[in-house]
């Protein structure tokens, strides 16, 4: 039957390589689209985790930075509960990740009297140093190892003196304008807390950001569908003693329309699939009707009524699979034009676009390939069922 199939296809070239390239177009446009939002899906992820925190929890009479990029707190001796959140969060609150921040002219590093920003976070909770790690060392993280803001000149893996005890340069950041940022030298809390005998010997006093049940302040992401004005009111509702400063609500905003939008244009990427089945249908309900007579002749002559509906079907999912990869082929090319084209102009800009994995893409084509041979079985499937239900008689006089 296989054979026969591809019989029938190459009697009539024209029709089956019109059918292939409607296909093909159809599954390029497939495979370009999926392939491109899942690459607008992840430098999304990493555009809006750069965006930063919302709002910033801080004692109420505190020091703060607002900029368009993010918000930061400023060394302050003025400091919260560590466990302010972890009762859970106000109702319009997502996340919230604290931070210590250490301003010193004592740690021995960059020269005596040299001032130097030691900001401790917290891994597990972060949401605005991670996102701006612009180069890192091969591996994770270990203990000893810190990032280093983009103004502090020194290569990964250098060695660096904090109050006497050695640490390892393991990332830095990309430039974010801020100072705090620029400048700061970032660790794991628990590694900035180990330091604070260190810096008592030094200083002669603890400061109070490094005991382990104080924290600087609380960076926060607000919650899907609320507002900043929401959320704000919800933590001044809740805690006492406390400062909520906003940063650009706009900002916000848009990270929430950006994601319905992409919602929405996964809708109209479902829409296309269905239009494709639509079309594929259609079109061999019209070619079925076409081959009565010759379907007559192979009922008559004692081909059983699977065999008859197997050759349809063969046929539809033979084009289609051919214009399924073929499709592929062409999905590839456009992608590799986009990349040098808008790709390459906004990398140039430092506007991160992300490209999945080849293992991605191996398997979205073969996914688009089978997604093309099953939309044209489905299309054949309703029209080859009638034919073959049709007796010899009808079919070859064209009725029914």
């Amino acid at each position: 039957m296989i054979g026969l199939s591809l019989q029938n296809l190459g009697r009539r070239k024209v029709r089956t390589l019109l059918l292939v390239m409607a296909v093909a177009i159809s599954s390029a446009i497939a495979f370009a689209g999926a392939h491109l939002l899942r690459s607008i899906d992840a430098s999304l992820a990493v555009g809006f985790s750069r965006l930063g925190a919302d709002l910033m929890v801080v004692p109420a009479d505190a020091v703060t930075n607002i900029t368009a990029a993010f918000l930061t707190a400023e060394p302050t001796d003025k400091t919260l509960s560590a466990d302010l959140f972890d009762q859970g969060t106000p109702d319009g609150v997502k996340r919230a990740a604290p931070q210590r921040v250490f301003r010193t002219e004592h740690s021995g590093f960059g020269g005596h009297g040299n001032s130097a920003d030691l900001i401790g976070f917290d891994p597990e909770r972060d949401f605005t140093v991670g996102p701006w790690i612009a180069e890192r060392l091969p591996r994770a993280m270990q203990p000893g190892d810190v990032i280093l803001g983009a103004a502090r000149d020194l290569p990964l893996g250098a060695e660096i003196q904090l109050f006497g005890q050695p640490f390892r340069v393991y990332a830095k950041l990309a430039r974010t304008g801020v100072g705090t940022h620029e400048r700061g030298i970032f660790m794991p809390s628990q590694e900035l807390i180990g330091l604070g005998s260190a810096i008592r010997a030094q200083i002669g006093t603890l400061p109070p950001m490094l005991d382990p049940a104080r924290v600087s302040g609380f960076l926060v992401e607000v919650a899907p569908g609320a507002t900043d004005l929401q959320a704000k009111f919800a933590l001044l509702s809740h805690y006492s003693g406390i400062a909520v400063v906003s940063g650009a609500s706009m900002l916000t905003g848009i990270r929430q329309g950006l994601m319905a939008l992409f919602g929405g244009m996964l809708g109209l990427t479902a829409a296309m699939f269905a239009s494709i089945a639509i079309m594929v249908a259609v079109l061999f309900s019209a070619i079925v009707a076409e081959r009565r007579g010759e379907l007559g002749l192979l009922k008559a002559i004692g081909a059983r009524r699977s065999q008859i509906a197997g050759l349809i079907v063969g046929e539809a999912m033979i084009a289609t699979g051919a214009g399924g990869l073929i499709g592929v082929a062409i999905g590839v090319l456009l992608l590799r034009a986009f990349e040098r084209s808008l790709v390459y102009h906004l990398m140039e800009m430092g506007v991160p676009f992300l490209w999945p994995g080849a293992r991605y893409a191996f398997l979205l084509g073969i996914a688009c390939v089978l997604a093309a041979a099953l939309i044209g079985a489905a299309g054949a499937l309703v029209p080859a069922w009638r034919a073959s239900r049709r007796d010899a008689y009808d079919l070859i006089r064209g009725e029914g």
